[in-house]
């Protein structure tokens, strides 16, 4: 890898370990727009090399750390031979980073947009294992993959443009939460609230009404995922 790319994924590591962007920006002296446009699936810009070493003596780094390689982990290997067989497995299948894979899919917060195929992957975010073990709530971490929303039907919980995580493990309506779904061939994120009658969509946006689904026709719904993180740092 480049520079670039060398510093960009060192700061994403660095930022996994805060709360949100905007606390890891406030630690490093710098505004969370400038940390978000470096770090975002789609950054607008590189780090550059003052911003750099005021990131590294912020979180009391060596000069030059942002700009080199670091492996996952530089201890020895740990004997599993003699562990117990679930034990061993767990440990030998830990990943102290994990690729995200971004999907080339928008969920319509609006009217709804035309399904593609599913199986696009145009790119891959890393992120630390710790924090996604501790942030997040998900079925497998193979399942948490990356959209983004179209739209302002979700606004302010989620605005348009913003990545989103989902866990395509979840496929029903369980619990009341945010949902990524096809109606009638478009694609949705919305809030989905189940009742003893049925479903109701609703948008977080009071522009848009709710919209009632009776049990009998919840299968015009296909639940493709469900929401468990939008990236400014907020979860569900």
């Amino acid at each position: 890898m480049d520079t670039n790319s060398i510093r960009r994924e060192n700061l994403r590591a660095l930022a996994a370990t805060h709360k949100s962007q905007a606390d890891f920006a406030a630690a490093c002296g710098t505004a969370a727009s400038v940390i978000s446009l470096i770090i975002s699936p789609n950054p607008k810009r590189n780090l550059g090399h003052r911003l750099a070493r005021k990131i590294e003596e912020a979180q009391g780094l060596p000069l030059g750390w942002l700009d080199s390689e670091h492996s996952a982990s530089t201890e020895p290997p740990i004997e599993v031979d003699f562990l117990p067989a679930a034990l061993a497995q767990k440990i030998s299948s830990y990943r102290p980073v994990i690729e995200i894979e971004r999907f080339d899919v928008a969920g319509s917060m609006g009217s709804g947009s035309e399904p593609p195929e599913f199986n696009g992957v145009v790119e891959a975010m890393s992120l630390d294992a710790s924090w996604v073990r501790q942030n997040l709530v998900f079925t497998s971490i193979d399942n948490i993959k990356l959209i983004s929303g179209r739209g302002d039907s979700m606004s302010p919980t989620i605005r348009s443009g913003d990545p989103v995580l989902v866990d395509i493990g979840v496929v029903s309506v369980e619990s009341d939460a945010i949902y990524f779904f096809q109606m009638r061939g478009q694609l949705h994120i919305k809030r989905i609230q189940r009742d003893l009658d049925g479903l109701t969509i609703i948008s977080d946006n009071d522009k848009y009404q709710s919209i009632r689904v009776p049990a009998d026709r919840e299968e015009d719904l296909t639940i493709m995922a469900q929401v468990i993180y939008w990236w400014n740092g907020r979860n569900f």
